[in-house]
């Protein structure tokens, strides 16, 4: 039980994350190429970004609580199971980013859902 929780706070810890960078980056604007991402102005905006770094922070904490749970589970069941990262954040996103969904998106997190549902439901 212990490993499912330290899953289901690493899926927290990566959406937060995720919602959070990309907040961040919407101060900095769009980077369209690998000479503009590394110019050291946009470096510098990236990390000196508050959103980006908390989002930074928390993907930090996701992959020590997943080294945790990589102690009592195995992987093969725990991967599939950060699929639900997707599902939230894009959920997240479309409420507080006001990011679009299409039907067959919605359709596809149903899937993931239920994907992750015969997993559970398969056990270790």
């Amino acid at each position: 039980m212990f490993g499912l929780i330290l899953v289901s706070i690493c899926i927290v810890c990566a959406v937060v994350g995720q919602i959070a960078m990309k907040s961040g980056m919407g101060d900095i604007g769009e980077i369209s190429n690998m000479r503009q991402l590394l110019n050291s102005h946009t470096l510098f905006l990236i990390f000196t970004n508050i959103r980006i770094l908390i989002g930074l922070l928390f993907y930090a904490v996701s992959a020590v609580l997943w080294l945790a749970a990589l102690s009592t589970l195995n992987v093969s069941f725990m991967y599939p199971l950060l699929s639900l990262a997707y599902v939230v954040t894009a959920i997240l996103a479309f409420v507080f980013l006001k990011e679009k969904i299409t039907p067959f998106g919605w359709l596809g997190i149903i899937l993931v859902v239920g994907g992750c549902f015969l997993i559970l439901k398969a056990g270790r």
